[in-house]
């Protein structure tokens, strides 16, 4: 894996948390009904997943 690639990674990385925050925020803003914000929970968890196993990725190509 060349330096581009590992900057394409980290960038993804970085829209990850940018997508998770802004998922938080809606959370947390609490407007939505019930059913609404249990989903975005779940996006938001499934984002910090991608996000860890990106860096898992990011870690294991950088050895």
């Amino acid at each position: 894996m060349d330096q581009r690639d590992l900057l394409t990674l980290e960038s993804a990385v970085t829209a990850i948390d940018e997508a998770a925050s802004a998922v938080a925020r809606e959370v947390e803003r609490d407007r939505l009904r019930e059913t609404s914000l249990a989903r975005l929970a779940t996006v938001e968890a499934e984002l910090t997943r991608s996000r860890i196993a990106v860096e898992k990725i990011i870690k294991e190509e950088t050895r």
